[in-house]
């Protein structure tokens, strides 16, 4: 993937965008009425859900009606695009400067972006996909009852754009900061110099030794 993309800059930008899209179908997954869909034929969301034809917000009131899986699900689907968020900060305050273990700490993000994400789908374990039949088919059993709606089609999207995006951070090259490439340009000339003089002091004695020898010859 590096070969792929020589250019650091270039495959940083690549990598803003592709964190940046899976930050909206994060926040789209969130604004989703219709997460996942009952064996009772009723849209659900994680934070709202369908009255008729109308997305309602789930209000206080109701609080949490299908247990602390959905609790557990609303949690991570907050921490997914605000980790995702930070990362896109990490990469851009890279381009300025650079900072001890940054790379570091953006991975760590980006895999708690990629982690909550994924367990958003700890809904399909509450009860409101809770199936009591025996008959239900194998696809039925593991989503618990309960269908693929549109926010969980978000949330895997998400998925694996972060994923992708880690990827991308891994194996691309690392680009050198605007303040170092600063600081690297304005070295060579006073370098050059001090570099200079142990040269010529070494050229100088090495020509009096070869003097010295010839004289010894003669």
């Amino acid at each position: 993937m590096a070969r792929g993309c020589g250019n650091p800059i270039v495959c940083r930008v690549i990598t803003i965008l592709i964190v940046a899209a899976a930050v909206v179908m994060s926040c789209l997954t969130i604004r989703s009425c219709d997460f996942v869909k009952t064996s009772a034929g009723k849209s659900i969301g994680l934070f709202a859900h369908y009255s008729g034809d109308q997305c309602v917000i789930t209000d206080t009131e109701m609080g949490n009606p299908y247990g602390w899986l959905q609790t557990w699900s609303r949690i991570c689907a907050i921490i997914a695009p605000v980790f995702g968020a930070v990362v896109v900060l990490m990469i851009l305050v890279e381009f300025c400067c650079e900072i001890c273990c940054w790379s570091l700490f953006r991975s760590l993000f980006l895999s708690g972006a990629e982690i909550s994400q994924a367990f958003t789908f700890v809904l399909y374990g509450s009860p409101a996909c809770a199936t009591t039949s025996f008959n239900e088919s194998f696809t039925d059993l593991m989503l618990g009852g309960c269908q693929f709606s549109t926010g969980s089609l978000f949330s895997i999207i998400a998925f694996g754009l972060y994923l992708i995006a880690g990827f991308f951070l891994c194996f691309s090259p690392k680009q050198k900061p605007l303040c170092k490439k600063d600081a690297e340009e304005a070295k060579p000339a006073e370098v050059k110099k001090e570099e200079e003089k142990p040269n010529d002091v070494e050229a100088g004695g090495a020509a009096g030794d070869d003097g010295g020898v010839k004289a010894q010859v003669y």
